[in-house]
């Protein structure tokens, strides 16, 4: 599906599509073709019938319904993003929820890495009429604040891991894995006190112009940057709202499995919810996590006492989703952009 959808037709992306192929080499298609493999390897191993036969359970309210929550989720998104902007500088919030809606359905369905999402996201709201500025400035920080929360979300995943299967191989490396995260976080936080190289280019993306025209900018861009790190009250607000947002997940995937004739209680879901996201952080380099969901899935619900094919079910029914959801917002996007044959103009600020 990624491959017959062309989302990259502004001539600034475009280059920066070619740049990161020539740097990347061979390694994207690899990745792919690994996740592939795992995600064949998982179905081939469970068999398609009964996988079939649970999705043939799910009616059309359930799936609404199941939409419906990610839609929900979505404006929270949009609303933790919106209160990180300065509101003599910021979009509405139905433009921030577009630039929600780009940014992850290009990050879930592009085949480098999220970061081409944030890039897209960050754009999609500048060219909507904020500076470019406090797209990027917003960005950095609303990404920051989403990845801490995450980290909250799945910590509380481990603890109820630990009070439900304390037996469990899984706790041991998880623990590990979220103290690693916790650490590669604050170090993230950290870095953008100075303004590094990193931030500097994905401002320069997310502008569209040369590296000279955005460099200019960058003093805005870090001004910008430490006047949402000043406003405490919002900077927590975000926060809360992002957790909120993480939580909202967990229900989604209770939705889910109880749309599929499984009887699992909301506790269960947000434990599985959050261990899921801790797999799946680990996977970042697979296109769409292709093959890394359905194992992860698949080991969690075990872990659990949900049979297989409605676990592999649950993941086929999420990937339905975001397909339902990123295909008309890329396309859509790609006519946007393709009306720009030209750069955006204008500075940073």
């Amino acid at each position: 599906m990624k491959s017959s959808v062309r989302i990259l037709s502004c001539p600034s992306l475009l280059a920066e599509r070619r740049v990161v192929i020539r740097r990347l080499g061979i390694w994207p298609a690899v990745f792919a073709l690994v996740g592939l493999l795992l995600f064949t390897g998982t179905i081939a191993w469970l068999g398609w019938g009964d996988v079939i036969r649970a999705l043939e359970r799910i009616s059309l309210p359930g799936f609404i319904a199941y939409l419906g929550v990610q839609m929900v989720i979505i404006a929270g998104l949009a609303l933790a993003w919106r209160l990180l902007l300065r509101r003599r500088y910021g979009g509405s919030f139905l433009l921030l929820y577009w630039g929600r809606m780009v940014r992850d359905s290009a990050g879930e369905f592009l085949p480098f890495s999220h970061v081409g999402g944030f890039v897209i996201g960050g754009r999609a709201i500048a060219l909507g009429g904020v500076s470019f500025a406090d797209a990027a400035a917003s960005t950095l920080a609303d990404v920051t604040l989403e990845f801490l929360a995450e980290l909250v979300f799945v910590g509380i995943g481990v603890i109820l891991l630990v009070a439900l299967v304390p037996d469990s191989a899984l706790v041991l490396p998880m623990s590990i894995g979220l103290a690693m995260a916790l650490v590669a976080g604050l170090s993230f936080l950290l870095m953008q006190k100075g303004m590094s190289r990193l931030f500097s280019g994905l401002a320069m993306r997310i502008a569209g112009q040369s590296a000279d025209a955005a460099s200019i900018g960058i003093q805005r861009l870090q001004s910008a940057l430490d006047t949402i790190y000043a406003r405490r009250g919002r900077l927590i607000a975000a926060g809360a709202m992002h957790l909120l947002c993480w939580f909202g997940t967990g229900v989604a995937s209770f939705v889910a499995f109880r749309a599929l004739g499984q009887n699992i209680s909301l506790r269960d879901a947000l434990a599985i919810e959050a261990l899921l996201h801790a797999i799946l952080s680990t996977g970042f380099f697979v296109p769409g996590r292709l093959g890394v969901q359905e194992a992860a899935y698949t080991l969690l619900g075990a872990v659990f006492g949900i049979p297989p094919d409605i676990a592999l079910s649950v993941s086929l029914l999420r990937r339905a989703r975001d397909l339902l959801i990123a295909v008309p917002v890329l396309l859509a996007w790609q006519g946007i952009e393709a009306r720009r044959l030209q750069p955006v103009s204008g500075d940073l600020g």
